[in-house]
């Protein structure tokens, strides 16, 4: 079918200028004059770490989420915990830290955190919070208090008064049990036996007139008298169990009254240190207070541990003391004691304001804290002293800022955060776990009141997964503060971003940006936004950029970056990760894909795809082919029917068949079959940007009219035939134009774009200069009709007011095709008269 001669179209063409947003240096603002970097012994950390006046910079245009933010960190109201979603490189980390430390630093310290022994049940350690300071200064009283325990009661034990009223106790407890043995012996001696003391043991000897016999006396007796001694000795033995008892007795009462003699003794000092205890501690609590009364009663009961250990039995004149619950030998050391020893968890003596905690790693243990244990005779112990804090605890009455993604890794330390934020309260439990050294002892300590705000960072998709699978996040976590991912672009965010680069660039130690270089920055941060009337959010990946401009400027011994390092910078960049980009240029070159450039064929158009490798994306030109032919399928997609093809692209396709429907079968049915594929597709193919492209390729094979082949279509239709917005529209220019040059430039090379997508576009300099000097093309359309006029060169076409199509036109083309596919197939389906 001949081509029409008319001029190309260009109606809908769009100028170089509208291409591409471009940033004049010179109205720019003069970028602050560089600060020193700091030296090698400050820290200045990348990324998190960037000054406030950067972060404060990062937050322009983010004004809602900044807002949502700032609800969340004065709303005490449980379960107001916050989720700060946002896309990665937004800024939005830095900003959530930054603001939460502002917040903090308006309200007061936390509460010191300590844990004590508990005396009733050494197991179970009793968790105490105490006003911001005071865990320290209280545990080192105890600390001294101790020490002058084991002064003062040593002291005491040895004056001489002492002792004289222990000697008198040792006298009398002596003399009861040696009346006690001579009221034994005479029982013995009224039976002829002679009762002696041999170390621990009584001997009994046979007496004979008063004397005691010898051995050989004794077996020269008769075999009668052996017999009658045998027998009173037996009756004899039968009171010494009565004798041992009540000499045990004796030795108890002895014990009883050294101890409360000693106890006696020491009382008053016992009381006078506890006392001044009380009187200095008893404003902390009831909880303070109840621990110091049972310390002292402790003390009471246990003070034999504040003597020498040779004297901690001895001094008893016992072999071990009843009331001290450690064996006399082997006791540690009195300030070892662990039992007199406080465990301050958190110390808050160095805070001014309200505790904020960024834990990098949250694991469960790092969360909620751990016990360590220590190795005795190759077994485990732990007790008070080995707790150790979580960032729950050194982040309680303040906040806590965590990554979602970090937490995730821990479904453990996720589950016991909602339940602790749930309760109110914070325990140190160890998790099961089947390789851990055997113990000889563990501890469960009591929990302790949490007062947190728990502020989470992360991904928006992770945010929506929770909401739907999480019932507790969504009762947990009430405020959601959404960064965006633009910001628009304007005088005054320009002035911000330029104040923000110079500022960073100081920090890190680049070289400072001219300002062709500024504005080169600039424009990569507009592409990332993909509107030519915003800037991207992600400020990070501005200064990866001026990162890498840096050194090409280095490397050219210059003391600035200029534009020309940016560039180099961005050239580098891609070079690194086109490998695969440039095979598949290659394999088109070599005609393995095939794609057409030139001249026109019926029902073949050249689509536009993506490929997203996460670091790089880079468009290619597809061939999509359709066919028409007698039958009732309407269209099949061959994609679709061998499952090479998504939900979106599916629907695409069933989109465009509505339209044919809604156009071409109002008063007749839409007797055809088509066939629709993308060519040399063996992988998965994924939404509708190619359903104008199927469109205008089922049109021109209806209607039998070509199709331009120097022509690359992206758009995805509706059922009215308007053409709607596509992805990565940047990418998909600059592919089907790096093919076209590598093929050489004939100024009838061109691309059809959705015209909602002209503010989307920041082509690269090569299109627009190709642009500018007429050797490229790029079309902008409303509506199918545009398009297929463009592709064609001839008009779409009206449709009269008897319903029929302006004649010669591409509709007209194909409604008269369709009624020719039905007469046939009416033909084909009637039975012949007979």
């Amino acid at each position: 079918m001949p081509r029409p001669k008319r001029p190309l179209e260009t109606r809908h063409e769009l100028p170089a200028g509208r291409l591409r947003r471009t940033i004049d240096p010179h109205h720019l603002p003069v970028p602050p004059a560089p600060v020193p970097p700091a030296p090698r012994h400050v820290k200045v950390a990348r990324g998190n770490g960037r000054s406030h006046e950067a972060s404060r910079e990062m937050m322009l245009g983010q004004q809602r989420g900044v807002d949502a933010l700032d609800f969340g960190l004065r709303v005490r109201a449980r379960g107001f915990n916050i989720y700060v979603l946002g896309e990665s490189g937004s800024g939005k980390t830095t900003s959530t830290e930054r603001m939460v430390r502002v917040r903090a630093e308006q309200e007061p310290p936390g509460q010191d955190a300590v844990y004590l022994h508990n005396f009733d049940e050494p197991d179970l350690p009793q968790g105490i919070l105490l006003p911001a300071g005071q865990g320290a200064p209280f545990a080192h009283d105890i600390e001294e208090a101790v020490a002058e325990l084991g002064r003062e009661i040593p002291r005491v034990l040895t004056t001489a008064a002492f002792r004289e009223q222990r000697n008198t106790i040792l006298d009398e407890s002596h003399r009861r049990a040696e009346s006690r043995f001579v009221q034994l012996q005479r029982q013995g001696r009224r039976l002829g036996l002679l009762v002696r003391r041999e170390g621990d043991r009584l001997a009994l000897t046979p007496l004979k007139a008063g004397q005691p016999l010898t051995t050989e006396q004794y077996d020269e007796l008769s075999e009668a008298e052996r017999q009658a001694y045998e027998e009173r000795s037996t009756s004899f033995q039968r009171r010494v169990p009565e004798y041992d008892r009540k000499l045990r007795q004796i030795q108890k009462d002895l014990e009883q009254r050294l101890l409360e003699a000693e106890r006696g003794a020491i009382a008053h000092v016992v009381e006078v240190i506890f006392g001044d205890l009380l009187r200095r501690h008893a404003p902390l609590g009831a909880a303070v207070r109840r621990y110091l009364e049972q310390f002292q009663a402790y003390v009471l009961e246990g003070h034999r541990l504040f003597l020498p250990p040779e004297d901690r039995a001895a001094g008893a004149g016992a072999e071990g003391s009843e009331g001290s619950e450690e064996p006399a030998t082997g006791i540690a050391p009195f300030h070892d004691h662990v039992p007199f020893r406080v465990n301050v968890l958190v110390d808050r003596r160095r805070e001014k304001h309200a505790p904020v905690v960024v834990e990098r790693n949250p694991t469960y243990p790092n969360l909620f804290g751990y016990p360590e244990y220590r190795e005795a005779r190759g077994m485990y112990a732990t007790d008070h002293t080995l707790l150790r804090a979580g960032a729950l605890h050194r982040a309680n009455g303040g906040y806590l800022v965590l990554q979602i993604n970090d937490l995730a890794r821990s479904s453990h330390a996720w589950d016991a955060l909602k339940k602790a934020i749930r309760h109110r309260e914070l325990r140190i439990e160890e998790l099961e776990d089947e390789t851990k050294p055997k113990t000889t002892g563990s501890v469960r300590p009591s929990p302790v009141p949490l007062n947190v705000k728990v502020v989470l960072v992360g991904p928006p998709e992770t945010y929506w997964a929770l909401q739907g699978q999480d019932d507790d996040f969504t009762r947990l976590f009430k405020v959601k503060a959404d960064f965006e991912a633009t910001m628009p672009l304007g005088r005054e965010t320009l002035a911000a971003a330029v104040r923000f680069l110079a500022r960073v660039a100081a920090e890190e130690g680049l070289l400072p940006l001219d300002r062709s270089a500024l504005a080169a920055v600039l424009e990569y941060g507009v592409r990332q936004a993909g509107d030519q009337q915003k800037l991207t959010t992600r400020l990070a990946a501005l200064i990866d950029l001026a990162a890498e401009a840096d050194h090409w400027a280095r490397r050219a011994g210059r003391r600035s970056i200029a534009a020309p390092d940016v560039a180099r910078a961005l050239a580098e960049r891609h070079r690194r990760h086109e490998k695969d980009e440039d095979a598949v240029l290659r394999e088109i070159d070599a005609g393995q894909i095939l794609i057409d450039t030139r001249g026109c064929v019926v029902g073949q158009v050249n689509g536009l795809t993506v490929y997203d490798q996460g670091d790089h994306q880079f468009g290619v030109p597809a061939r999509i082919t359709a066919r028409t032919y007698v039958g009732r399928k309407e269209v099949v997609n061959i994609d679709r029917e061998v499952r090479l093809s998504g939900a979106i692209h599916d629907k695409g396709a069933l989109t465009m068949v509505g339209f044919l429907g809604g156009r071409f079968a109002g008063d007749k049915p839409l007797a055809m079959s088509a066939s629709i594929t993308f060519e040399q597709n063996y992988g998965f193919v994924e939404g509708d940007s190619a359903s104008a492209a199927e469109l205008y390729a089922l049109l021109s094979s209806l209607g039998g009219v070509p199709l331009r082949q120097d022509i690359a279509v992206t758009g995805s239709v509706n059922q009215q035939g308007e053409i709607q917005p596509v992805g990565a529209v940047n990418e998909k220019i600059e592919g089907f134009f790096k093919v076209c040059t590598r093929r050489g430039l004939r100024g009838t090379e061109g691309v059809v774009i959705p015209r909602s997508n002209a503010r989307h576009l920041m082509v690269s300099a090569k299109v627009v200069q190709a642009v500018r000097r007429g050797k490229f093309h790029i079309w902008a359309v409303d509506h199918v009709d545009q398009g297929i006029g463009i592709l064609t060169g001839f008009p779409a076409g009206r449709r009269r007011r008897d319903g029929s199509w302006e004649s010669g036109s591409v509709n007209d083309r194909v409604d008269r095709r369709l009624r020719e596919l039905g007469e046939v197939l009416r033909r084909h389906e009637t039975p012949p008269r007979t």
